[in-house]
């Protein structure tokens, strides 16, 4: 085992589950924390592990076992908190270990965070078991258990699906994180041949070469609006191993595939059967299964016509508008990632953060490269994401450059961690998006309360620092970037440079992200979102007549 010290522990949460998402399974990272707050301080971590379905194994300390409340008083035990009764929400299994396991009995245990609908797992070890004194031979027998074996699709259900397929005219395979790399990767031809489009999820980005002529693009309600047009206008909609959550489907969710039928097929039979949005078929089974169902038995369909549409809506809706607000004393940050997607190379593990304005431009302007990897953490979307999960990254893939895109406000949540950067000399650089405050609740508060602003930037009482000054004290390269961007050599330099370095990007403080989906107040004061394909600003007239050939126009306002 390799130990790799951080200063906070929900930086060791995160970064092993980036570690796992980057790895290629030849190694596996977990978390190692003291009891009590070392528990407690795990929390948004685990959290954005489950709701993202990854594995993270979390091993914590516990009181001794006479020293356990066990819920008849608050605390006994030094430190002592009930950190199952914590983690049982948010996790596959969350145990109390209070007498020595055998190998069999422990891999049960872990083993579970990697079968099914992955997930977390948290055991925490009683002070007087870790010290116990044990036969060693009682502990090594080692049976592995069964892995829990994946629902299967049906006959029926199959040939369901691939008679809606023969019968569509603009089908679209939807890509989640349920599509494993491999699998897209060693059948590549067969998708090829197939040819029907495909759009991803923010989770599944990395499952399809982004340069293929049969990309459709990130669909989300802050995603490509190119993507969310496509998508919309498909007549059969084939989402693989996504939960359609209301990001993905947008808010509006009735009016989530409005011209056509949609197909769920999901690991986790409570995602099929909630509500939002409505399927016209549901299938519990692995995605990859279905797919590999699709690829052996389908001819290709006789869609031209939608295949050459999608790339015309690709070449008219480019990803950086001219809405945005551009100023010379700034850098405008669709722009600053066109930049960036010119430089990066094949392999480079790429981390857009997990929240606010320097997430939804990556996720909306940056196109992957072959062999590219893309993780963040869109369903807690928390702040102070990036930081550590680029530092996970960078450890699973030592040979290539982790780029890290995150904004100064979740920078500073766990800025403690350019220590861990540092000392490990981590080929990471980091672009930090300085606009001094939270873009994303300053647009809130202008759009929605009348710019009666509240902590939000400097002005309203948030405090920030000089940035050039926090990376000099942890002794990274830093540099401020101007208009040139990458022309400039100073930069372009540190950026080829071998380890860490940063990068800090002037951003515009009234810098707005568009496109995206916007609400509006009705009458009652109830909020309602536009479905995804209708995002701010509105399309020009001209524009809009090539780009909703398939809508009805009752669909396009």
């Amino acid at each position: 085992m390799t130990c790799i010290p951080v200063i906070h522990e929900v930086a060791a949460s995160i970064a092993t589950e980036y570690f796992n998402e980057i790895s290629d399974g030849d190694s596996k990272a977990f978390t190692l924390v003291t009891a009590g707050p070392g528990v407690t301080n795990l929390v948004t971590g685990v959290a954005g592990a489950w709701l993202e379905s990854r594995e993270l194994l979390v091993i914590a300390g516990q009181a001794r076992t006479d020293a356990l409340s066990r819920g008849l008083v608050r605390q006994i035990g030094h430190q002592e908190i009930n950190g199952t009764g914590i983690m049982t929400p948010i996790t596959k299994l969350a145990e109390t270990i209070e007498q020595p396991l055998t190998r069999t009995e422990f891999y049960s245990r872990i083993s579970l965070g990697a079968s099914g609908r992955k997930g977390p797992i948290f055991l925490e070890f009683c002070l007087d078991v870790t010290g116990q004194m044990v036969d060693p031979s009682h502990l090594l027998d080692f049976k592995p258990t069964r892995s829990i074996r994946n629902p299967v699709a049906s006959t029926h259900q199959v040939d369901n699906l691939l008679e809606m397929v023969r019968e569509a005219k603009r089908p679209i395979f939807l890509f989640g994180a349920g599509i494993e790399r491999d699998y897209v990767n060693d059948h590549l031809t067969s998708i090829e041949a197939l040819g029907i489009p495909i759009a991803t999820t923010w989770n599944g980005a990395d499952r399809f070469p982004n340069e293929h002529t049969l990309y459709a693009g990130r669909s989300n309600t802050y995603g490509m609006r190119w993507s969310n047009v496509l998508v919309q206008q498909a007549d059969l909609i084939i989402a693989l191993g996504t939960r359609l959550g209301l990001q993905q489907t947008g808010f509006n969710w009735e009016k989530f595939a409005p011209v056509g039928k949609l197909v769920q097929v999901d690991i986790d039979k409570g995602e099929l059967d909630k509500v939002t949005p409505k399927k016209d078929l549901k299938i519990n089974a692995d995605a990859n299964f279905v797919l590999d169902e699709l690829l052996s038995s389908l001819s290709r369909p006789q869609i031209d016509e939608w295949r050459s549409f999608v790339r015309e809506i690709r070449e008219l809706l480019p990803a950086v508008e001219e809405s945005n607000v551009k100023s010379d004393s700034y850098i405008e940050a669709f722009t600053f990632v066109s930049a960036l997607n010119k430089i990066t190379s094949e392999g480079d593990s790429i981390i857009p953060c997990s929240s606010g304005g320097a997430f939804t431009t990556m996720m909306q302007a940056y196109f992957l490269k072959s062999g590219q990897r893309m993780v963040t953490d869109k369903g807690l979307a928390s702040m102070g994401y990036g930081l550590s999960g680029a530092i996970g990254a960078a450890f699973a893939n030592p040979k290539v450059k982790t780029i890290l895109v995150e904004g100064d406000g979740g920078f500073a949540q766990n800025l403690q961690e350019v220590g861990t950067v540092e000392i490990n000399r981590l080929n990471l650089k980091m672009f930090i998006f300085s606009n001094q405050g939270y873009a994303s609740i300053r647009t809130t508060q202008k759009s929605y309360f009348d710019g009666n602003y509240l902590g939000c930037d400097r002005e309203t009482g948030l405090g920030f620092p000089d940035w050039e000054l926090i990376f000099k004290a942890f002794n990274v390269p830093v540099i401020t970037m101007g208009s040139e961007l990458f022309q400039s050599e100073d930069v372009l330099n540190l950026f080829n440079n071998d380890g860490p370095a940063a990068f800090i990007v002037p951003l515009d403080p009234e810098q707005i992200y568009y496109p995206k989906v916007t609400s509006k107040v009705l009458p009652n004061g109830k909020m309602e979102s536009n479905p995804i394909h209708l995002m701010t600003p509105a399309l020009p007239a001209e524009v809009s007549a090539k780009a909703y050939r398939y809508l009805p126009d009752i669909f396009r306002v």
